[in-house]
This record gives C-alpha cells, sequence and structure tokens, in this order.
C-alpha cells in the first residue's frame, strides 16, 4: 500500500496550500493509482497463474473481498490503516477491494514491500523530472 499524503504532493511540486482538499484527494487518488498499476506489473509477473487468478477474485469480486477479508483480517474495518484508505475511495467496495488486494501481494510475494518502494521511488522522482522539464519550458525554473 502507498502512502500518499501532503508532503508528497509538495515533494512533487504541488503547493497544498493553494489546493482544495477535494483537489489534494483527487491528485493523491490519481498517483496511487498510477502507482498501483506500475507495482502490479511487476508483481504479476512473479505470480504463478493460480496465484494470479486467486488474486484476481480477491481483488475483483466484492464477495470473495469480503469472504477472505473476514477469514484472514477480521479487525480489517477497525484497524487505522484501513481507515486511512477508506478516507481515499468514494465506497466501501473499492476501498475493501484496494486493501485486500494489498494484504494478499505482501503474503504471496515476499518481497512485496521493498517493490513497492521501488516504484514509489521511481514513479516520484520521474513527477520531479517532469515538473522541472515543464517549468524549464515555461520559463520558470
Amino acid at each position: 500500500m502507498f502512502n500518499v499524503d501532503d508532503d508528497l504532493l509538495s515533494t512533487v511540486g504541488y503547493n497544498v496550500s493553494l489546493l482544495s482538499e477535494e483537489k489534494k484527494q483527487q491528485y493523491k487518488l490519481d498517483i496511487i493509482k498510477e502507482l498501483n498499476k506500475r507495482a502490479s506489473e511487476q508483481i504479476l509477473a512473479r505470480l504463478s497463474k493460480e496465484d494470479a487468478l486467486e488474486f484476481e477474485d480477491v481483488s475483483s469480486n466484492p464477495s470473495r473481498t469480503r469472504r477472505w477479508l473476514a477469514e484472514f483480517h477480521g479487525d480489517y474495518a477497525d484497524r487505522e490503516d484501513y481507515h486511512a484508505i477508506r478516507e481515499l475511495f468514494e465506497t466501501d467496495e473499492a476501498a475493501m477491494s484496494f486493501y485486500a488486494s494489498a494484504l494478499w501481494m505482501r503474503y504471496a510475494v515476499p518481497d512485496y514491500g521493498k517493490i513497492l518502494q521501488e516504484v514509489l521511488d521511481d514513479y516520484v522522482e520521474e513527477l520531479i523530472d517532469m515538473r522541472k522539464a515543464v517549468n524549464e519550458q515555461l520559463g520558470i525554473a
């Protein structure tokens, strides 16, 4: 799971003091979606076909997501990390799917955390470089 907060938005060039809460949440969600896409590409390449199918079922089938969370993380709704994720999504279903997917990956891919950190670091660097390039083109840099 990725923790995208105001500090990260500032790091990649947003002036968070000028952004509405709604806009900040949208930018955070956009970044999280891109990070998840990139991480998924790397991680899915490491899974067996059976594991990939199970992951797909846990992440995209709401009833399966609920059953999996109930079986392995029955207290998820009371956990602080789930509440932080819930704030980023419009529905409980979307938040549960994201949360269950991340937890499932932690079990299935031993170096999951390392992969996530590398994806985060690379993407942040890419965003910073893009912001610098745009600023240079505009003569702001």
